[in-house]
């Protein structure tokens, strides 16, 4: 057979999974007797029923012999015990359906290149190293899970493997690994078996202390009363023969379909186990396939060889980048020390000019402050300018206001008399039409009516040339730019003083 390339792996897993042989003695001792507390614990509910209910019959079954009371207590026994194991068993089962074969089978080997070709040629043909990995990722499980009965199967079937190169003795270890646990599973029955056989015993055994009570107390001097007590004395008898045969066929027939299920259960983990470990482990070399033989032989060869070029392609991959890793750690020093070369060349030049920036902008900074100066002073100035132009420009506001409300006046005591020389003159024309017509129209000097209508003309285009009384200003912060319409507007008025006034002398 063809020798596995030789690898270096640290896969000495030891990990077990836990099974109830490797258990504490303590949790095995309570695992076992904690049905028959239960089952006695049953049995003291039972009588205390019987003796609540106090009915005739169950009387006379049940308490009419401590015999029949030993039977009913060993009868409660054995009910919880395959009580328990009905219980166990359907756990199993459930189990068994619940776990796949992918959940339980070993992780594939991955594609990345992480995997040396020796590693996979081992893995591939190998069963005992095949055994270790899958014995370290059953141990990955969780608890629950490893407590089946179907791991613990194949854990301990890998661990046989695990010390092995081949499979050659994998079919026994599976055959006496199923017979072991099938005799455990008959052997977890044997209490169940004592009690069955025990129970009609105790029936025989308590007819034959019940008869030889009952023979032993006769007294034949009374013949009746002699036949009553022997006929009581064997009611009693065989009471308990009955009442054990009774119980003796009840357990049994609960104890078979317990047993059929321990059995299914067994057949079920066998076949999965041999349906696994044919997956899962590699199988023979073919020793009488020269072929197959060769064929094997040139993989392994093959797988050799390819470790090798691994083995050296990984030297000189490592020798090259020890070479890369020397050539930067020189590339490095010489850039240092080519900038250390450089510094020292350009410090005394860049500390030159360095020192002639700073001069400049210190000479552009005080160039800057001066220019600042300058240009606060100017500023001073035209603000003083300002204020005394704002001052003056608000003085000839205030008299341009005082003349404004003159003329004002004025004007408006103009109006007043145009207004009340008007009305004199349409009252002297009112009195002199009625005049006229109560009398006969006089012919007027030609004069005279030149000089009313010219009065009358110089009235109205006195009228019109003045102007309408202004409003009086609310504030008397006003802008420069009012002044100048008040301005105009008192130019105006002087303007045509000299024509209102001319108009007026052509008038009169």
């Amino acid at each position: 057979m063809t020798q596995a390339p030789e690898i270096v792996s640290n896969d000495h897993s030891t990990s077990k999974i836990d099974s109830p042989a490797r258990q504490s003695p303590w949790a095995t001792l309570i695992h076992k007797l904690t049905p028959l507390a239960i089952g006695l614990a049953g049995g003291c509910v039972f009588y205390a029923v019987v003796l609540t209910v106090d009915w005739a019959p169950l009387n006379r079954y049940f308490l009419g012999h401590p015999v029949a009371v030993a039977a009913t207590m060993l009868f409660t026994v054995a009910i919880s015990i395959l009580a328990f194991m009905t219980l166990d068993t359907a756990s199993q089962q459930r189990s068994l359906r619940l776990l796949r074969d992918a959940d339980l089978m070993p992780p594939p080997m991955s594609d990345d290149g992480s995997v040396s070709p020796a590693q996979r040629w081992q893995n591939d043909n190998d069963a005992g190293h095949a055994a270790r990995l899958w014995r370290s990722a059953l141990s990955s499980l969780p608890a629950t899970t490893r407590q089946s009965s179907l791991v613990r199967r194949l854990d301990e079937v890998l661990t046989r493997q695990s010390h092995r190169t081949t499979t050659t003795e994998l079919p026994e270890d599976l055959r006496e690994l199923s017979v072991r646990d099938a005799d455990a599973a008959h052997d977890s029955l044997g209490l169940i078996r004592i009690i069955v056989w025990a129970i009609p015993m105790l029936g025989f055994l308590g007819t034959v202390i019940g008869i030889t009570q009952t023979l032993g107390g006769l007294d034949f001097t009374d013949g009746t009363a002699a036949v009553d007590r022997l006929k009581s004395g064997l009611y009693v008898a065989f009471d308990t023969t009955a009442l054990g045969l009774v119980l003796s066929v009840v357990a049994i027939f609960l104890q078979f379909p317990v047993e059929r299920g321990l059995q299914s259960l067994l057949v079920d983990i066998d076949e999965r186990v041999r349906n696994l470990v044919s997956l899962g482990l590699p199988a023979d070399s073919p020793a009488d396939n020269q072929t197959a033989m060769i064929t094997h032989l040139c993989s392994g060869i093959e797988t050799a060889v390819a470790e090798s070029l691994a083995t050296q392609a990984k030297l000189w991959r490592e020798t090259i980048e020890e070479a890369q890793e020397a050539w930067r750690s020189q590339h490095n020093e010489g850039a240092e020390q080519f900038r250390q070369l450089l510094q020292s060349a350009m410090k005394p030049a860049l500390t030159h000019h360095a020192d002639r920036i700073d001069a400049s902008i210190g000479r552009l900074d005080g160039a800057a402050h001066s220019v600042e100066n300058a240009l606060r002073e100017q500023t001073a100035v035209w603000r003083g300018a300002l204020q005394d132009t704002a001052t003056e420009v608000q003085t000839h506001r205030r008299t341009l206001l005082t003349h404004t409300e003159a003329m004002t006046t004025l004007a408006a005591r103009q109006s007043e008399q145009d207004a009340s020389l008007r009305d004199a003159l349409k009252l002297a024309v009112t009195d002199r039409s009625r005049t006229d017509a109560s009398e006969p129209v006089p012919v007027l000097d030609p004069a005279v009516t030149q000089a009313m209508t010219t009065l009358a003309r110089a009235v109205d285009l006195l009228s019109t040339r003045l102007p309408a009384p202004p409003e009086r200003p609310t504030r008397t912060s006003a802008v420069s730019g009012r002044a100048k319409p008040a301005a105009d507007s008192n130019a105006a008025s002087r303007a045509n003083g000299p024509a209102n006034r001319d108009s007026l002398g052509r008038a009169a």
